[in-house]
């Protein structure tokens, strides 16, 4: 154990004039300017400390006071104090715990529910991995119609807050219908639409003799592709045999609720 007196290198039955010694001699071993050695400063500081407290009597005696307190060693007589028996309550819970303990975890309560439903889960997955590969070949195959007759025009004005009043045109033409911005096309305009083969969505469009224009970007194949990709992804979650009975199930309804997005935006390009 370090001590004042191990640091001034003297006994602890040493007389002042001895302490006093053993101080100047070290000073002059370990003071900054004598040595840049960090360490030689540190213990510079160590002995002004020491002998700050060996160098006056009072202080000293409270120092020996302290060093034979914490030398002393421990009583073994010494004993804690009683406990009082637990109450009647106590014991009971504490028989529950040790009871639960050694039951293992509580069993999940929608266990029976996920295994129950996991299956259509799946199932559920597994079609919309094929719906998907059909929005692929959609948008890959498309269709040209070079002479479609306007059939009707419905004009539609949404108003909100921040972007004012905002106004679409619905066009209808024999093979497809699609939302239009930009033009107010009469009733029997021949036009010009590129639309995809399968589910009609409508990717370009002009008048007949005109080069075609990028149609409505409000589409699944345009501003709202996530929702096929993340569909897609969450259906290949979901499809796998590995995956938990809960995660089958979570990922089903969340194709769900991706598939109806997906045919709003289908059904109202």
């Amino acid at each position: 154990m370090s001590t004042f007196y191990t640091t001034l290198e003297v006994g602890e039955q040493a007389t002042p004039e001895e302490i006093r010694r053993a101080y100047r001699r070290l000073v002059l071993l370990t003071h900054p300017d004598r040595t840049p050695d960090p360490a030689a400063h540190e213990r510079y500081l160590a002995i002004n400390a020491a002998y700050d407290v060996l160098s006056q009597p009072a202080r000293r005696q409270l120092y020996d006071a302290a060093l034979a307190i914490r030398r002393r060693p421990p009583d073994p007589s010494a004993t804690l104090p009683p406990q009082a028996a637990p109450t009647r309550a106590q014991a009971e819970v504490r028989h529950r715990r040790a009871a639960a303990a050694r039951r293992g975890p509580a069993p999940d309560p929608y266990a029976a529910v996920y295994a129950r439903y996991a299956p259509w889960g799946r199932w559920f997955c597994r079609l919309m991995l094929l719906f998907c590969g059909l929005l692929l070949l959609d948008f890959c195959w498309t269709r040209e119609y070079p002479r479609e007759p306007v059939q009707s025009v419905e004009r539609h004005t949404l108003s909100s807050r921040r972007s004012g009043s905002v106004t679409y045109y619905t066009i209808r033409t024999p093979h497809v219908s699609f939302r239009n911005y930009d033009y107010n096309w009469e009733v029997g305009t021949p036009l010009t639409i590129r639309a995809s083969a399968l589910f009609g969505q409508v990717r370009a469009t002009a008048i007949s003799g005109q080069p075609l224009e990028r149609a409505d970007e409000t589409t699944v194949y345009g501003n709202f592709v996530f929702a096929p990709v993340l569909l897609l992804l969450m259906a290949a979650l979901g499809a796998r045999k590995r995956s938990s009975s809960g995660l089958a199930l979570n990922c089903g309804v969340g194709c769900v609720l991706l598939l109806i997005v997906i045919l709003y935006f289908m059904r109202s390009a």
